[in-house]
């Protein structure tokens, strides 16, 4: 998930349990949270509920937080913003296929290593697998919990799928990303500095050179002093970077 957001061009916080308050996010992405206590899947179900979105993967809220399986139906507490109830799990001897290739992407439309038998409440279906038998039960969902969403894996995707999915909630939750990033090494970030100017950042993650458009208002960069102009082609050496400070503040760019 974070190579997805890597490739994505988006940077990410890493969000810790003792967190009260989640309303700064747009966007959770939960990697099998598989022991958690009933507090923090409550702070998670009223996140969606007051109008986050969560990105979450299978074996999430099985346990407590002393890895004591939970009386009530998997996903515990969370079933309500997952829209969902599941009691049965398996392994997958071999990868399968999601029927129809729901997200488009080919040769890489396979799930494998696990699949939950998720039973759907409210939660509506995003992909079934591809089976005589595991295809009674969806592999991916996505439920409308109050204000938000909760996206729910119930199996292990391919690089690919979960490329997919991660935009998908990138784009639910508002957030920009660019979807042409994972075709090259550098990346791109922003922001302003104390004097009221915008400040972009042109990194290459790269041992060879790299060509980017530089796409901001006209600019000089803070380590050469060079001059740098809207649509002009840079070339950035491997591992090195560019820092373009803006020739006007914010608000006289904006005007």
């Amino acid at each position: 998930m974070h190579n997805a957001l890597y490739k994505a061009n988006v940077g990410a916080d890493f969000v810790f349990p003792a967190t009260i308050d989640f309303s700064q996010y747009k966007l959770l992405i939960i990697p099998s949270l598989y022991v958690a206590d009933d507090d923090l899947l409550k702070r998670i179900s009223e996140y969606v509920h007051n109008g986050g979105h969560v990105l979450m993967t299978f074996k999430s809220g099985f346990t407590n937080e002393n890895s004591a399986v939970r009386w009530e139906k998997a996903p515990g507490p969370l079933h309500e913003a997952a829209g969902f109830t599941y009691q049965e799990f398996s392994n997958l001897e071999k990868p399968l296929p999601l029927r129809g290739d729901p997200f488009h992407v080919g040769e890489g439309n396979m799930v494998s290593q696990w699949a939950e038998f998720l039973q759907p409440t409210t939660a509506k279906t995003l992909a079934t697998y591809d089976h005589p038998f595991f295809g009674r039960w969806p592999a991916i969902t996505r439920n409308q919990f109050g204000k938000g969403t909760l996206t729910y894996e119930g199996t292990a995707l391919s690089e690919q799928l979960q490329q997919a999915i991660v935009q998908q909630s990138l784009q639910d939750g508002g957030i920009p990303f660019d979807p042409g990033a994972s075709h090259s090494t550098i990346r791109v970030k922003s922001g302003s500095n104390t004097s009221g100017r915008s400040v972009t950042y042109l990194l290459n993650y790269s041992s060879a050179p790299a060509d980017v458009k530089y796409a901001g208002t006209p600019a000089h960069d803070l380590l050469t002093g060079r001059l740098l102009s809207p649509g002009q082609v840079l070339s950035i050496q491997p591992w090195d970077l560019v820092i373009a400070e803006s020739d006007g503040t914010e608000n006289k760019s904006s005007r």
